[in-house]
């Protein structure tokens, strides 16, 4: 039995520009319905979530999402932090418009002998401390105050929390680890979707030269080491892995699974439809006219 996977990340609606990508791929999608669509995250912050998902509510495939960081976002003097846009509001809002909420359990296809487990992945400064430390000793502080030498990553203005990220780290990799250990235990394969890369191959491509300390900073900000760890253990039986989050059209390999960073940005939507069990992934991209 076939099936169309269509995955698409980075949406960002209510941003200044981007309306008519996002319009031109809601289009596509409701002429070409796939039979599963994942939204991998960053679907708009606050209300935009809500105004994101009803834009394929009526779809008449199954509908999946797992949030980016722009979706914890908090306004300052908020009655809620993060945590509980992550852990209640967001899932409340799926169910609302009927989106399987892959942070809180896989979505099973028993037909196709297939899991979508996913996560928003989250990082811990894994992908580039020890360089950091080693090169820049003096600057460990910007990884706390998410201060580069010029801006500040937002996420430092609007998540808030009581955790930090390498616990919030910690909390997801280890869910998803659970995810696909239950997942596995009834389908034969697993395909996972994250937000953060969920691998290096599949974060910003790394020049030959060193990177500066901005640059060291913007992967310990990417992703971390123990999901890469997580998908080398079952490898074997993860085909393909989506994320989103860089704004960049990446593919790589974590040894045997076949990965994909979708590259959505503000203006550029892009799409992918993968073609299962025959492993072919089509890419479809709209702009803003």
């Amino acid at each position: 039995m076939s099936l169309r996977l269509a995955v698409t990340a980075d949406l960002h609606l209510g941003h200044r520009t981007g309306a008519a990508a996002v319009a031109l791929l809601a289009s596509y999608l409701h002429a070409e319905p796939p039979d599963v669509l994942v939204l991998a995250g960053d679907l708009g912050a606050g209300a935009q979530f809500d105004d994101c998902l009803a834009l394929f509510a009526d779809l008449p495939g199954r509908k999946a999402v797992t949030p980016g960081n722009h979706d914890l976002w908090v306004p300052e003097n908020a009655d809620y932090d993060s945590l509980d846009r992550y852990e209640k509001q967001l899932p409340a809002s799926c169910a609302r418009f009927g989106y399987h909420y892959l942070d809180q359990g896989p979505l099973l296809l028993p037909e196709e002998g297939l899991a979508l487990v996913g996560s928003i992945n989250w990082y811990d400064y894994s992908w580039s401390l020890d360089e950091l430390r080693r090169r820049f000793p003096e600057e460990e502080h910007r990884l706390r105050t998410k201060r580069f030498t010029r801006g500040r990553h937002n996420d430092a203005h609007f998540i808030r929390w009581p955790i930090d990220d390498v616990q919030f780290t910690a909390r997801v990799t280890s869910k998803l680890e659970q995810d696909l250990q239950a997942a596995l235990a009834t389908a034969a394969k697993a395909i996972v979707i994250t937000h953060h890369p969920p691998c290096h191959e599949l974060n910003f491509p790394r020049p030959d030269s060193p990177l500066p300390l901005d640059g060291l900073l913007w992967e310990a900000f990417c992703g971390n080491q123990a999901m890469e760890d997580v998908l080398r253990r079952y490898a074997d039986r993860i085909p393909f892995a989506f994320c989103g989050h860089i704004h960049q059209a990446r593919e790589g390999w974590l040894g045997p699974i076949h990965g994909y960073n979708i590259g959505g940005d503000y203006s550029t939507k892009r799409l992918l439809v993968l073609d299962w069990p025959a492993g072919m992934v089509t890419a479809h991209e709209f702009k803003d006219e």
